[in-house]
């Protein structure tokens, strides 16, 4: 059986659909996510990964600032 054969096995069984990307069920391809409780997930976890993308932007910033204390103006001091 060839690779075209199987897809095209697939797609008449199951006609056009796509997953969502939360719980996984299939849906029609004309909708991101399947029902409100995946939309709120969505947008919780989108909430999360910023909150967590800018307290490493923030911890980077830090650490850059300390480390510039300590190799210039702790050696001029002491």
């Amino acid at each position: 059986m060839s690779q075209s054969s199987w897809k095209d096995q697939i797609k008449k069984k199951w006609g056009p659909h796509s997953h969502c990307p939360i719980c996984g069920k299939a849906m029609s391809t004309d909708k991101k996510l399947c029902s409100q409780a995946c939309k709120d997930n969505y947008l919780n976890q989108e909430r999360k990964q910023k909150k967590k993308s800018r307290m490493q932007c923030i911890f980077m910033i830090v650490m850059l600032v300390v480390m510039m204390l300590v190799m210039f103006v702790l050696p001029l001091a002491g």
